[in-house]
This record gives C-alpha cells, sequence and structure tokens, in this order.
C-alpha cells in the first residue's frame, strides 16, 4: 500500500511536488504488518468465538465437538496473537505467529478430513431408523437431522476459511522472517 503527498512548495502552494510514501516502513517485519494482521485477527477471533459459543451451547452433556471447541480456541489464540503482533512487531512476536498459524492450520485440515466422512455417509444414517416410529416423531427426526448437517456444514465452512486465512498469514510471516535472516 502506498501513498502519494502532495507539499507546496512555493510561498502560495502553486508548485505542489509529487511525494511516494510506502507505509508501514522497508524492515523486513514491517512488511508482514502491511498485511495488517489485526484485522486478520478481529477477524479470526470472531470465527473462533462462534465455533466455541456454538460448539459448547449445542452438547452440554457429550464430548462430541470437542474438536471443534479445540479448533475455536486455536482461533481465538492465534487472533490475539495476530493482534499483539500489529501493536509490538518483533521478530519473537512474528515467529510466534507463525508457529500458531501453522498448528491452527493442521488442526483445521484435521477437522475438514474428519468431517468429509460423515457428509459421504450422512444419508445412509436415515436408512436404518427404527420401524416402530409414528408420522411426528419421523418428521421430528428429519428435522434434527437437517439441523445437525447444517450445522457441519458451517463448521466445515468456518475451518476451511480459517485454513485459507492462516496458510496466508504463515506465507507472509515466512517470509518476513526469511528476509530479516538476509537484511541483518
Amino acid at each position: 500500500m502506498s501513498v502519494e503527498l502532495y507539499s507546496p512548495s512555493g510561498p502560495g502552494g502553486t508548485n505542489a511536488s509529487l511525494q511516494g510514501t510506502t507505509v508501514g516502513g522497508s524492515k523486513p517485519l514491517h512488511r508482514f504488518i502491511r498485511a495488517q494482521p489485526k484485522i486478520t485477527g478481529i477477524i479470526v477471533l470472531v470465527l473462533g468465538s462462534s465455533l466455541c459459543i456454538v460448539s459448547i451451547s449445542i452438547t452440554p452433556s457429550s464430548f462430541q465437538h470437542v474438536r471443534k471447541v479445540m479448533l475455536g480456541a486455536l482461533f481465538i489464540i492465534c487472533g490475539v496473537m495476530y493482534i499483539l503482533t500489529e501493536h509490538h512487531p518483533t521478530k519473537k512476536t512474528v515467529t510466534i505467529s507463525l508457529a500458531l498459524s501453522i498448528v491452527t492450520v493442521l488442526g483445521s485440515f484435521w477437522t475438514v478430513l474428519y468431517t468429509l466422512p460423515y457428509f459421504a455417509h450422512f444419508h445412509y444414517n436415515r436408512d436404518y431408523s427404527e420401524y416402530n416410529v409414528t408420522d411426528t416423531e419421523e418428521v421430528w427426526s428429519l428435522y434434527h437431522e437437517a439441523m445437525e448437517i447444517t450445522v457441519e456444514t458451517i463448521f466445515w465452512v468456518y475451518a476451511f476459511v480459517g485454513a485459507i486465512i492462516f496458510i496466508v498469514m504463515s506465507a507472509l510471516a515466512g517470509a518476513a522472517l526469511r528476509s530479516t535472516k538476509s537484511q541483518v
């Protein structure tokens, strides 16, 4: 992102000259700041908190959605670290952001790959229902299944979008850390 500034050079301000300035500086760690990790951190915080809140609210007694709560916690931790990295851009904070991003990418891929067989075999679950049910129970059972597949789809999209965000931020952090070695 670059900014063009006009400065008046004459006494009346009529001879304006064009100056080019790069926002964020030319240091290697400031190149990571150009990606605006604070905004990315806020987006990831929203994704992570929604993952945690919905996972906890739909499973009050079982530990079936623990992987989603853990993924949400990873999203929240990475979001906080991105915000801290923009406020204090040191080599240490960028390295921690990179490490957490890699772990979260692995967790996101694990969640996506764990959920895909559930989508593939979802329609087989209905074939083995009991035959001694009333029409009302069957209708409510179908509603429950539709809600369940919808929530799983939302979680899958969150994990997939989060993985893309973290891959991009990992690449930017890696490039910033690599260029500090060559410049120091």
